[in-house]
This record gives structure tokens, C-alpha cells and sequence, in this order.
């Protein structure tokens, strides 16, 4: 990960008068130092030529950069930036895949298309390649190729209960003896909590701004 590489961006990672360097405040946003770390990503994309830092931020194989481009998503109130960027992110197992995935309930009115086709196929994933171990290890979390799947299939199950038309689907599925096996998997991680979490805080953070985030879809 080259703060380089993100531009404007790059001042979001920096500890600066924080406690902690500044995505590290993105995960949880429970303190107040989240609301400083927003601004960062606001006067980021007010720069110039916010499509292609926030691209190089999604595309990066590091958890780090897709957590910031995550909130500049939700920032962006014209709706000009590409939307399959994130989905790139969470479809290469992310570490932050529950985050992601509730960025794309606020953030995408394609949610509920991309939801069931990721499901249905039982969430492929496609780890980026090139990295040693330890750098995989880094970058994109410590679950291995089955453990990736089941976050993005217990994230996406859990943030569709905030969506009408994929309520009774995502009840209906569970049932698949296909899927509450793959759903073990996330037992440990916990992500459908972690989704939970993630949504409350971030429409807690963003109504602080003036913001009311809701679902693209219906």
C-alpha cells in the first residue's frame, strides 16, 4: 500500500492530531475522532479528479484504502463515482467485506441484482495474486478462500434484512442446507454483527453531518 498512489487521499491514513492513524477510525466509528477522518475524505474529494483516487483506493489489494473509499462513496452525493469498484473490493475477500457491503445498501440502487448473483453462485471470491503470505496476511486479513466467502455471504444476508424486496429472500435461502453450511464458516468472524454495528454507527456519524443515509433500493 503506496499513500503515493492515493493522491489527496493520502492525508485520510495519517495519524495526525488523532489518537490512531486515521482508517483505523473508519471501522468502528464510535469516537469522535471518526467525524475528523470524514472531513479528511470530504476535503479529499473536493481536490480534483476524485474518480480516479478513489479507483486506485478500491483497487488496491490492502482492507486499509477500501475502508476509506467506502466513506467517500457515501460522501458523494452526485453519484458520479463507479459503483463497481466496490463491488470489485468485496468480490476479492476484503477484510472489511461486512463494511463494504453495507456501503453498497446506501451507496447502490443495484444492491438487490448484485446480492442474489453473488448468493446464488455461494460468493465466489478472487483473492488478488502476487502477494507472499505475510503480505496476504497484511493486506487482505487472515481468512483463508472458504472463510472469505462465508463474510461475504453472512454480510450480504444480514444487510438485506434492510431492504423490503430481500427480506423474504434472504429468510428463504437460509434454509438451504447449502448455505447455513457455508454460513458456519463466519462463525467466528461474526460478520452479520459486525454489519449491524457497522450501519448503526455510520447513519449515527452521517445524521451528525446532516446526512440521512438510506437504502438505495426498496
Amino acid at each position: 500500500m503506496a499513500l503515493t498512489e492515493f493522491g489527496p487521499f493520502a492525508v485520510v491514513f495519517e495519524k495526525g492530531e488523532l489518537d490512531v492513524p486515521g482508517y483505523l477510525e473508519l471501522l468502528h466509528l464510535h469516537t469522535p475522532g471518526a467525524q475528523i477522518v470524514i472531513d479528511r475524505v470530504e476535503r479529499a474529494l473536493s481536490a480534483g479528479d476524485p474518480a480516479r483516487w478513489v479507483a486506485a483506493l478500491f483497487r488496491d489489494a490492502n482492507w486499509r484504502p477500501h475502508l476509506v473509499g467506502a466513506i467517500a462513496l457515501l460522501l458523494d452525493r452526485s453519484e458520479t463515482l463507479d459503483r463497481n469498484l466496490l463491488w470489485c473490493a468485496i468480490d476479492s475477500g476484503s477484510w472489511v467485506t461486512p463494511q463494504l457491503i453495507v456501503t453498497a445498501v446506501f451507496a447502490d440502487p443495484s444492491f438487490p441484482e448484485k446480492a442474489r448473483v453473488r448468493v446464488d453462485e455461494q460468493c465466489p471470491v478472487l483473492v488478488p495474486a502476487g502477494l507472499t503470505p505475510a503480505e496476504r496476511h497484511s493486506a487482505t486479513g487472515p481468512d483463508g478462500m472458504l472463510g472469505r466467502r462465508a463474510k461475504m455471504l453472512a454480510s450480504i444476508l444480514a444487510a438485506s434484512a434492510s431492504i423490503r424486496s430481500l427480506e423474504r429472500w434472504a429468510s428463504d435461502i437460509r434454509r438451504d442446507a447449502r448455505i447455513q453450511q457455508l454460513l458456519k464458516e463466519d462463525e467466528w468472524n461474526g460478520s452479520d454483527e459486525i454489519v449491524a454495528s457497522w450501519m448503526t454507527s455510520v447513519r449515527r456519524a452521517f445524521l451528525e453531518r446532516g446526512h440521512i443515509l438510506a437504502p438505495k433500493a426498496t
